[in-house]
């Protein structure tokens, strides 16, 4: 950021061409119908919604304080740092509801970076990043940004070769440890995130100039923030080689978390010189639907017969050298029934910043997301954290 400061003193003012006054939803609604007269059939779909676009977004803003680029089209190269990790805890008990144990599993997708491109139009567009240190892990990404509101979809995707499992033994509490080795066949993840967000302050505050440069803020302000958000991630692990890990999770081999939230924050737009942006939003957010999707399965031999009990025989004995052989062709994993269940209000959290400096054409932005999300039912709960930083450069046209 200090390399840039400089280019603030040569840096070419940011016209804008406003397409319209600000007007109601009626008048924005008439405008783009009139639009569309005159224009072939086939293309009066698309200048509708173009016209529509072009001036909702400054239809009600104090234009002192926001403009519009005068060029609506941006296409920006990204380069991504992640980090993703799934945490899943569940009491262990042989023959009563009495945990004897509790075994926690952790994965994650290690440090992450990945390299992208996003293409849009007045703030609506698609983005898609893959990951270049490990090859195994991508991102669709979806926005549509307006002068009040914000709506943002990911599709997160990793596979984790080297979970670690962590013991702590009530009845031996000497015997409690961690462990970790790799997997014949990884752990599968994958999570869905839609985000919704309206601003009570959009006379004076962008969140579309914060997040993609779609509009420019020219004078700093806050807003209180109102944010919905939909969570689903799928975690599975049902191979036949990942028998030992399903063993230790009581026979859980497939986990769905779903949870819906619902916050109230707080953004700000900080202008420090012509050209530069630095934003923050900060939210507490409170699950109100809260679901845990449980697929259960048994370890079976060739014959189909359980040999879960053997385990527990073996591990009973007390000159067990710590290995279990598996018998001549094999064991398999077979799926016996699922469970859900609804947990109770969690609280979460989600924060971002962003700097960024414009020029007319170009632009260019630092951007850091944290989500957090907590779940907890009968005996068994979780963790899922989630933290992406990514700095792009983009170019209007």
């Amino acid at each position: 950021m200090i390399a840039l400061m400089p280019l603030i003193v040569v840096a070419q003012d940011i016209t804008a061409t406003l397409p319209v006054p600000a007007q109601k939803s009626g008048s924005l609604f008439r405008m783009a119908s009139d639009s569309a007269k005159g224009q072939p059939v086939l293309l009066q779909p698309f200048y509708w919604v173009k016209t529509l676009i072009d001036s909702s977004a400054v239809a009600t803003v104090d234009r002192s304080y926001i403009e519009q680029p005068k060029l609506p089209w941006s296409v920006e190269l990204r380069t991504e740092f992640s980090h993703s990790a799934q945490k899943t805890t569940s009491g262990w008990a042989v023959e009563s509801d009495v945990p004897l144990a509790e075994i926690t599993t952790r994965t994650d997708n290690g440090f992450s970076t990945s390299a992208g491109l996003w293409v849009g139009y007045r703030g609506y567009g698609f983005g898609l990043s893959k990951e270049l240190t490990r090859g195994d892990g991508s991102s669709l990404s979806f926005g549509a940004m307006g002068g009040s509101f914000g709506i943002n979809l990911r599709i997160n995707s990793y596979r984790s070769m080297r979970p670690t499992v962590d013991v702590e033994d009530f009845v031996s509490p000497e015997s409690s440890g961690s462990a970790s080795g790799d997997l014949d066949d990884p752990i599968h993840v994958r999570s869905l995130f839609i985000d919704g967000y309206y601003m009570l302050n959009g006379k004076h505050f962008s969140y579309a100039a914060a997040y993609d440069q779609s509009l420019i803020q020219r004078k700093s302000a806050g807003s209180v923030a109102l944010g919905l958000m939909y969570y689903h991630s799928r975690v599975s692990y049902d191979q036949d080689s990942n028998w030992p890990v399903l063993f230790l999770m009581n026979g859980v081999g497939k986990l769905k978390f779903t949870q819906a939230s619902v916050g109230v924050g707080y953004a700000y737009n900080w202008v420090p010189a012509r050209g530069w942006l630095v934003s923050a939003q900060v939210m507490p957010m409170l699950a109100f639907y809260n679901q845990v999707h449980t697929y259960y399965y048994d370890i079976v031999d060739k014959d189909g017969n359980s040999v879960v009990p053997n385990i527990f025989k073996l591990m009973a004995d007390p000159d067990w050298n710590g290995e279990i052989v598996e018998d001549e062709g094999g064991w398999r994993v077979v799926d016996y029934g699922d469970e859900k269940t609804n947990g109770s209000v969690r609280l979460n959290f989600n924060g971002r910043m962003s700097v960024s400096y414009n020029w007319s054409r170009w632009y260019l932005r630092v951007y850091g997301h944290y989500n957090r999300f907590t779940y907890k039912n009968e005996g068994d709960s979780g963790r899922w954290t989630d933290w992406k930083a990514y700095a792009s450069i983009g170019f209007r046209f």
